[in-house]
Order: structure tokens, then C-alpha cells, then sequence
């Protein structure tokens, strides 16, 4: 089976390993502007809109490197139940088609055994060919047993 992955589980990886490397550095207050687009939504840059656009200060504060350790952690647990779920989804995924490839085929093997009994049921003279391409017909006993033979086969087949 090849390597599953997740939809997040190395970029968050990455950010979370950007993150503590982060914690380490004592980050200043940094001046921004600050503007509302036309959709209503927050914008920080540095640069402003206009030339006029009011500087605002944004303190960001330093995270705590226990928690960054710990969030990274959790991630981890994540990331590792995911992978664990993935890989018993497939497990469930190729259990389901193999039980859907069975019953296909008993379902198969149970129609062959109900049209060969209904043949044998529904044909008067049953015969069989000979090394030479002529017809060796049965008699009513082997024709019997051939029929009762055939109705064991459905029967197991078919349950």
C-alpha cells in the first residue's frame, strides 16, 4: 500500500515548526495600517491605501513555548489517527469488495445450477455425445439420476 497523506499534515507540520522557532524570538511592537476592503473584511499591511491612511500599532505577542511544544504534539496525535483511519478505511474498503466479489459469484454459481436443473427438467430425452459426434441417449434411470444430481447442485449452491 502507498503512503496515505493528508490534506494538512505537513503544512501544519511546517507552520507549527515555524511557530516554535518563532517563540524563541522576542517579537516588537510593530506600526501597520489598517484598512477595510469593499467586502467588509480587516486589512493589515504595511503599506497604506491611501497617503493618508492612519498608522495603528499592533503588539503581537510572544507565545508560550509550552504550548507551541504541546500544540505541535497534539498535532502529531492527529496527524497519527488520521493516518490510522486511513489505512482502515482501505482495510474496510478491500474487505468490502472482496465479500461483494463472493456473492457475486455464488450468486453466479447459484444461476448456472438453477438453469442446468430447469434444462434437464424440461428436456424429455437427455443424451450425451459419443467419440464420433453421435448421440448416446440416456436411460430413464441415468436420466433420473442426472436430473436429482442437478436439483443436489442447486440446492447447495443456491442454499
Amino acid at each position: 500500500m502507498g503512503k496515505v497523506r493528508t490534506m494538512y499534515g505537513s503544512s501544519w507540520r511546517a507552520a507549527l515548526g515555524v511557530l516554535v522557532a518563532l517563540a524563541c524570538l522576542p517579537l516588537p511592537a510593530q506600526e501597520v495600517y489598517k484598512s477595510v476592503d469593499a467586502q467588509g473584511h480587516v486589512v493589515y499591511s504595511d503599506r497604506g491605501s491611501t497617503k493618508t491612511a492612519p498608522k495603528t500599532a499592533l503588539h503581537v505577542e510572544e507565545p508560550d513555548p509550552a504550548e507551541a511544544a504541546r500544540l505541535a504534539k497534539q498535532q502529531q496525535i492527529l496527524d497519527a489517527q488520521e493516518q490510522q483511519r486511513a489505512k482502515e478505511q482501505v482495510a474496510s474498503d478491500h474487505a468490502k469488495a472482496l465479500e461483494d466479489r463472493k456473492r457475486q459469484q455464488k450468486e453466479k454459481s447459484c444461476e448456472n445450477a438453477r438453469n442446468n436443473y430447469f434444462r434437464l427438467q424440461e428436456t424429455n430425452r437427455l443424451y450425451k455425445r459419443d467419440a464420433d459426434g453421435n448421440r448416446v441417449y440416456y436411460s430413464d434411470a441415468e436420466a433420473d439420476t442426472l436430473r436429482q444430481q442437478a436439483k443436489q447442485a442447486m440446492t447447495s449452491a443456491c442454499g
